[in-house]
């Protein structure tokens, strides 16, 4: 059922979110978004700064060492001794547990699972569905405003709690636990939370996707809710968040090149009535991107236009130039949902760390890229982690130019459009028949590291993420402890203030990590001396 939306709903009804909360608190979190959400919305003129946030009160521990554990591992490997495992030989200090997800029913590993078993944990159940959610209970009183209430992942029977069964072990291991709060869209979610379709993206088409709206009010409330639950509910448990979502916007889903979602959207009454306040035309953003999909749609048919493919994708966009404002509306709320996140965060602890999961689109898809500003970022955010996976990133290099090469540039092949793309990235790499095989360098760590690091201006803690065994097809590059040893010092060198073992514990060799944990305590004895 459609909601008709209300002319303050871009605030999104901040009052009763938090009301729960007390008067004082409320009310300096009211002041913090107010400033951010009230004034008249324009493309590429939104302010993200927000009042009230004292950056020097942050417990950010220093030289960061993180990992990302998977809810089953716990229960597969058992709590001690996988954290036995990663602080022996990572040097692990802080654990990035996801507390809420949904995988596809493929997430756990099987026999039959592409992603081989390394030399730890256990294989699933091949029969069992894995549904993911929520892997701890919660407080009904931080969902009374939203009509996403019954989220608890059923998994395992659904009683297995990740914060309050492992937080007390990691603690008493001089370590910190970290909820992992990962939104990435699914139609899994879709199908196990009630409602959950109210709160969908509606494509240029009119269609429902899979895709929870930026700008639905209950979508927004059951984000914060998460927050409020983590900091209020388990205020002794969880010593930091990080929250990450891989999603583009439409033009850039249009585009693909990997972490694309299906639909052109959202074009749902929220996101119109935002459109209309900012003076955009719906019905001529429709237009264009209709016109634009069937463009791309030719070039998959190698139906080339008399003017070629380029020519005419410029062309739509001086005739509709609606694209691109349409296009920075979804990112602007998108960056309005973080930015609304950590203030929440800093209301209730201001001293535990709030960061972002960066995806890794930002250093492989310069149209992507274009809309992650570190000069914007560090306003809202503790830290970053930066999803430099240099070994996987060659064959996800890949990927982009094809599809770069099968839509705006199909008039050249992805060989041909290596050299400029090089040039405009600030990479120097292998050729393009290469890279899966040859992944990418050490100094694609280093340049992506300091990248970021120059962009938020000593404000925000940058953590890149180690490249340890990231899944690749059998015939690309693999990771190898020389590839980790080699990636750990170009991202230190480069003046990272710590790094995340990456992308997920439950892929990675021990070898592997221990050359990750070996590299650091060189590291960090010489940095003591």
């Amino acid at each position: 059922m459609n909601r008709t939306p209300q002319p303050a709903l871009d605030k999104m009804r901040i009052s009763k979110m938090n009301s729960f909360l007390d008067r004082r608190t409320f009310m300096r979190l009211s002041s913090a978004c107010a400033v951010l959400l009230s004034q008249k919305l324009h493309p590429q003129t939104k302010s993200t700064v927000l009042p009230l946030i004292d950056k020097s009160i942050v417990k950010n521990r220093k030289n960061l060492v993180g990992i990302q554990i998977r809810a089953y591992a716990w229960h597969d490997e058992g709590i001690d001794r996988l954290l036995d495992l990663v602080q022996e030989k990572g040097d692990v200090n802080t654990m990035l547990a996801y507390t809420f997800s949904y995988s596809r029913e493929d997430a756990r590993m099987k026999k039959s699972n592409p992603i081989p078993l390394p030399d730890h944990g256990s294989y699933g159940d091949p029969n069992e569905k894995f549904v993911g959610g929520a892997f701890y209970d919660y407080d009904p009183k931080f969902f009374q405003n939203t009509v996403l209430k019954d989220f608890r992942s059923p998994d395992f029977g659904g009683k297995v709690n990740v914060i309050s069964d492992v937080a007390a072990k990691v603690k008493a291991r001089g370590m910190d636990y970290f909820a992992w709060d990962f939104n990435n869209a699914d139609p899994m979610m879709m199908r196990a939370i009630p409602n959950a379709e109210e709160v969908s993206e509606i494509d240029v088409y009119g269609r429902r996707t899979a895709c929870p709206c930026w700008n639905n009010p209950d979508y927004r409330a059951f984000l914060i809710g998460k927050v409020e639950t983590y900091l209020i509910q388990y205020a002794d448990e969880v010593d930091g968040i990080m929250w990450g979502c891989e999603r583009m916007g439409p033009l850039e889903n249009m585009i693909g090149g990997g972490w694309e979602t299906k639909g052109i959207s959202c074009f749902c009454p929220y996101c119109r009535q935002k459109a209309r306040e900012r003076g955009i035309s719906v019905e001529r953003a429709q237009a264009g991107y209709q016109r634009l999909d069937q463009l791309f749609n030719a070039a998959a048919k190698d139906q080339r236009p008399s003017d070629g493919y380029f020519v005419s994708f410029w062309r739509l966009l001086l005739e509709y130039p609606e694209i691109l404002a349409w296009n920075m509306l979804w990112y602007d709320s998108y960056h309005e949902v973080r930015s609304e996140l950590y203030s929440t965060a800093k209301t209730l602890a201001p001293a535990k760390p709030f960061g972002f999961h960066i995806m890794h689109a930002t250093s492989l898809n310069p149209f992507y890229r274009a809309t992650e500003d570190w000069s914007k970022t560090k306003n809202y955010a503790d830290f970053v982690k930066l999803a430099n996976y240099n070994n996987a990133a060659g064959p996800r290099m890949q990927r982009t130019l094809d599809s770069m090469s099968g839509t705006i540039f199909h008039d050249a092949a992805p060989e041909d459009i290596l050299p400029l793309y090089y040039k405009i990235m600030n990479y120097h790499e292998a050729p393009y028949d290469q890279l899966h095989i040859a992944g990418l360098s050490p100094d694609y760590v280093t340049e992506e590291t300091k990248r970021a690091i120059s962009g938020v201006q000593g404000q925000t803690k940058i953590y890149p993420a180690i490249d340890i065994d990231v899944p690749t097809k059998p015939t690309d590059h693999r990771t190898k402890p020389e590839d980790v040893r080699q990636a750990v010092r170009a991202a230190m060198g480069a003046g990272a203030d710590g790094v995340v073992l990456s992308r997920e514990y439950v892929e990675m060799w021990i070898a592997n990590i221990a050359a990750a944990g070996d590299t650091l305590r060189e590291i960090f004895a010489k940095s003591t001396t």
